[in-house]
Parts: C-alpha cells; structure tokens; sequence
C-alpha cells in the first residue's frame, strides 16, 4: 500500500483547503504524525488498558514503527466512507479538549466511538489545552480507495501488523 504512505496531506491542508473534496466512497485510511518523532517519544507514552477480567494493562507507545516509513503511523482504519470517516475522527468544530486524561493513564471512555484519532492525541499530549492545534499542524492523513470489501478488511489488517500505529492498539478480553 505504498500510495497510502505517498500521499500524506497535512490536516491542516485537507480541513482548509479541500474540505469536502474527500471521497465518500470506501477506503483504507491512515493517520500519521508529521511533527517531530523526538516530540512524539516525549508526549505521554504510556497506556493502560482494560485486559482480561477487566485487569489493567499497561502498554508503552515506542519508536515501533518499520524504518521505511516516511512518518511514524498513528492510525490505520476502513471505511464506507472516506470524508465521513474523517470527520468522525478528528471531531473538527470542537476545539477544546472532549477527554480528561488521569493521571494514572487508564484509557477513557471515548466522546464517540469513532474519534479514535482525537483520543489518541488527547491522550499522549495530555496537557496541552487546545488538541486541534496539534492535529493541524503535527498530524497527516492518506487513503485508498477502489478496494473492496475483502481487501478493505484485508488490508487495514496486514498495514496495522507492518506498520504498528500506537492508537490501533487494544489488549484482549
């Protein structure tokens, strides 16, 4: 899937340049981080998630990814809609932060069952006041479309192994 990493477009870009120029057809999708990786290893890289019985376990984002990527992956997804799907992630008219992260680093439960990407940077930059900022400027976005539904479900399964995106991580119930 080497047109997903070809074409990585700023945030920023997709949201004010083409905001609707995204397709609302089915796709494979990726978010990437196009900040510094060194500010990337020294946001919040520490996880804890539900496991089996409900025992905590704690996971440690680290510099994971294949040295071929041009950019550190975030999340890979599919969609039946690429544009929709988008929006979900990044919830884009809402500035302000949608989730308080612990201090003891428990995953939360999420605004909507989509915004995986938002939670994602609300989580590791735990701090920072204003979220949309950093997705803007630090985050890209890819796709692929004309797939169908078994190499949708294929594909996003084989890029999450390759590519190790830190928010597509989940531990086993």
């Amino acid at each position: 899937m080497e047109l997903l990493m070809q074409k990585v477009e700023s945030i920023k870009n997709v949201i004010d340049i083409a905001p609707n120029q995204l397709p609302k057809e089915a796709g494979v999708y990726a978010f990437w981080w196009t900040g510094s990786c060194q500010e990337l290893l020294e946001s919040n890289t520490c996880i804890v998630l539900k496991g089996s019985g409900g025992k905590p376990v704690t996971v440690e984002y680290k510099d994971w990814w294949p040295s071929d990527l041009s950019y550190p992956c975030l999340y890979v997804g599919r969609s039946t809609n690429i544009q929709q799907r988008f929006d979900l992630h990044i919830l884009r008219n809402k500035k302000e932060r949608l989730h308080d992260i612990p201090k003891t680093y428990e995953k939360q439960k999420l605004n909507t069952t989509s915004c995986q990407l938002r939670y994602g940077i609300e989580h590791i930059f735990n701090n920072d006041k204003n979220p949309m900022d950093i997705i803007n400027n630090k985050v890209g976005f890819s796709y692929c479309t004309n797939l169908n539904i078994e190499d949708r479900f294929y594909t996003e399964n084989r890029l999450i192994g390759v590519w190790k995106p830190w928010f597509n991580v989940d531990s086993e119930r």
